[in-house]
């Protein structure tokens, strides 16, 4: 399974940076326009407030996108929890099982919905309201 990587600090600071001069850039040129048609005063403030929201909507939309992909990840997380916990509970009651076929049939279960556990949701292809109801597909 290909686990997506996370952008280098390097390249991260790098886009960071040039979206920060691209919009220093943009209200500097704006600004010497201004100038150059003999807009002042009022005009002035409008274009720096102008800069500063579209500088905070492009922090509200990066946040925006990082807070969601922060909560796809605990869900994940959670979902992982549950299947793995369910099943390690499974395997601690295996002493108490009447025989030998039982403890090998409940260990050979609770290692399938672990499997299946890793392989599907880790994937990231299962839809969200099956992340907890839904476990390994049943033994025929």
């Amino acid at each position: 399974m290909d686990t997506p990587q996370p952008a280098p600090l390097l390249r991260r600071a790098g886009f960071s940076f040039l979206l920060g001069f691209g919009i220093f850039l943009a209200g500097a040129l704006l600004q010497i326009m201004f100038r150059r048609l003999g807009i002042s005063g009022m005009w002035e403030l409008v274009d720096n407030i102008v800069s500063g929201i579209v500088t905070g909507l492009i922090a509200f939309f990066y946040e925006k996108q990082h807070h969601k992909s922060v909560v796809r990840n605990i869900r994940m997380i959670a979902a992982m929890n549950h299947h793995v916990r369910n099943a390690l509970q499974s395997i601690l009651y295996v002493p108490y099982s009447s025989t030998q076929a039982d403890q090998v049939k409940v260990i050979q279960s609770s290692v399938e919905r672990i499997q299946w556990a890793l392989r599907e949701i880790l994937s990231g292809e299962i839809s969200e309201d099956q992340v907890f109801s839904q476990g390994p597909p049943a033994q025929k």
